[in-house]
């Protein structure tokens, strides 16, 4: 008997053993594997055998997990009848002495390639993984590239969305909710860059960072060095005991890592110019943080990304939505750290600096806390919770009411349940017509609008009653009764000269339960010739004339729309 090791291509943990006879052929291997992975739905005539053998070296289970994505370069065992012992899979072939240094690097041998039709993985072969093993399987020095078995690219396709940093297309198209929106220190940040005031100590480090990091330098160190003793003065001017030190995770080390405990809260990259060692600094960091991560994640684990790429900065953030899923996004626009005649970028520059000091201290200060009250959030609806955003109460008539999110709807708009189990629609948005959705519901033809407040960052969050609409299509109902209804809504907007904005007939629904017409999404709304449309309205969408970006909202806009829904919809 032989044991071979197997590894389905392209799935998750899929390494497995087999045992069978040397004699029996590359047919009774398939009938085997597929007998041992429940996982594989197929036939196992379809299942296409690969030698998992690079030279003379058998492959590791390491290498399949990291880098094995296609099997161009492997030989195809394409015989059915063809005894093992003949096509390099006998006993002594496949003959392996393990160390323990093997077992705990993965560099055990994997024999076999199993090329596996699509359809036929079940979700159990397709699952994620979780950034702890992530973890042990990333290079940050290989994850910055952008080609190689390691590369950034090759893992943000194979971690399909996990990882999220807007660079490559996932495969259910689905946009994840913004940085801002699920950690609140990230939200008071971008806040903050925008209006925080700053003082001579943040103009003065400015100057100086500006002045270090412009000029030229002989190595990457040499510029490391210099950004990390500028920033650890700064940033750690209330924390004397703590730094900004170049720190070593699996043999993989930092420019610059600020910790609080295990906790990474602060990485620094640093490059001597655009493009230099083939590296994408802002990928590096990114591995870093997942790096750092712990074993066991019970919590979020927010973190500031900052790469300085010759005399530019860039400023990221990155949080864990679970176990199993991290996303990255830039908080502000690069900087060039020249000292120039430009008072709106320098003064940006210093807004931006200062916002991370104080964002640094928010983020010790929560680590202090938690550590001294000693909570350990570790049930699944802990982590689940992780994936919506941060703001879980509402304020009613001077009290403060909890809420929890129940289900994702689109990418802004959520199901809720308050503490009295009432259940409400949650909607985030940059811009909202609250009063056009206060008087429409007041007249009756909108939900109840319960909540309506400005966060941090300048995004609206917008509590309201849940009805179970349904499409006007489906309205079971008298015509009559309904071109009354949108008659009556048309007329009662432009009296109040409001405008809708947007009476696409997904946003003009039906409620069964109280026979009526109900507008939704008010997130264009506003007054007659005085509010403007959005930047990037859907250039596929044939607007009503007029109705462009920029351009003010008039009432014959919904007129548009509301008459061509009456000449269209068939009623029963």
């Amino acid at each position: 008997m032989v044991k071979l090791f197997c590894a389905v291509v392209g799935a998750a943990e899929s390494a497995f053993p087999v045992d069978i006879d040397g004699s029996q052929s590359v047919g009774d291997l398939k009938k085997a594997i597929k007998a041992e992975n429940e996982d594989i739905k197929c036939p196992a005539r379809q299942l296409q055998l690969y030698l998992a053998k690079k030279g003379d070296a058998w492959l590791t289970q390491k290498q399949v997990e990291e880098s094995v994505d296609d099997t161009s370069d492997f030989k195809l065992l394409k015989v059915v009848a063809a005894p093992l012992q003949l096509v390099g899979l006998s006993e002594k072939d496949v003959a392996f002495e393990l160390t323990m240094e093997d077992v705990e690097t993965m560099n055990t041998p994997v024999h076999v390639l199993v090329v596996v039709p699509t359809e036929a993985l079940s979700t159990a072969v397709a699952k994620k993984r979780k950034l702890a093993e992530v973890r042990e399987l990333i290079t940050p020095s290989s994850f910055a590239k952008c080609k190689g078995g390691g590369s950034w690219v090759k893992w943000l396709k194979k971690l399909n969305g996990q990882i999220e940093c807007h660079r490559i297309d996932r495969s259910d198209d689905e946009t994840p909710i913004p940085l801002v929106l699920l950690n609140k220190t990230f939200a008071r940040f971008e806040e903050n860059c925008k209006k925080v005031e700053i003082g001579s100590e943040d103009c003065e480090f400015v100057i100086k960072l500006c002045h270090g990091m412009s000029i030229p330098y002989e190595s990457e160190a040499e510029l490391a060095d210099k950004a990390r003793n500028l920033l650890n003065e700064y940033l750690l001017v209330d924390y004397p005991a703590s730094t900004i030190t170049p720190a070593t995770v699996n043999g993989s080390v930092s420019d610059g890592s600020y910790r609080f405990g295990e906790t990474l809260l602060f990485n620094l990259e640093c490059k001597l110019q655009k493009g230099d060692g083939g590296g994408d600094p802002t990928m590096q960091n990114v591995a870093y943080y997942i790096k750092n991560l712990p074993n066991v994640i019970h919590r979020q684990f927010p973190c500031f990304l900052v790469d300085i790429c010759g005399p530019l900065m860039s400023v990221f953030g990155i949080v864990n939505t679970g176990d199993e899923d991290a996303i990255c996004e830039p908080l502000v626009m690069s900087f060039p750290l020249l000292f120039f005649d430009n008072e709106w970028l320098m003064v940006s520059l210093a807004r931006v600096c200062a916002s991370l000091k104080i964002a640094l201290r928010e983020l010790t200060e929560e680590c202090h806390q938690l550590v001294t009250s000693r909570r350990n959030l570790s049930s699944a609806n802990d982590l689940d919770r992780l994936r919506f955003p941060y703001q879980d109460f509402v304020e009613f008539n001077g009290a403060i009411v909890s809420l929890r999110y129940v289900e994702v709807i689109q990418r802004f708009v959520f199901v809720a349940k308050l503490q009295d189990g009432s259940e409400v629609i949650v909607k985030f948005t940059k811009r909202y017509g609250q009063e056009v959705h206060q008087y429409c519901s007041d007249a009756g033809f909108a939900p109840a609008l319960l909540c309506c407040e400005t966060l941090p960052s300048g995004w609206t969050f917008v509590v309201m009653e849940r009805l179970s609409l349904i499409s006007l299509e489906r309205a079971e109902t008298d015509q009559t009764m309904v071109r009354d209804q949108l008659c009556e809504i048309e007329s009662g907007l432009a009296a109040a000269a409001f405008v809708h904005g947007d009476l696409r007939d997904s946003n003009v629904m039906w409620d069964p339960v109280k026979n009526r017409v109900v507008l939704v999404d008010f997130d264009w709304s506003g007054k007659d010739g005085a509010d403007t449309y959005p930047p990037f309205m859907n250039a596929e969408i044939a607007w009503p004339p007029g109705a462009e970006t920029g351009k003010p909202l008039r009432c014959a806009h919904d007129a548009y729309w509301l008459d061509s829904m009456k000449r269209r919809l068939q009623f029963k």
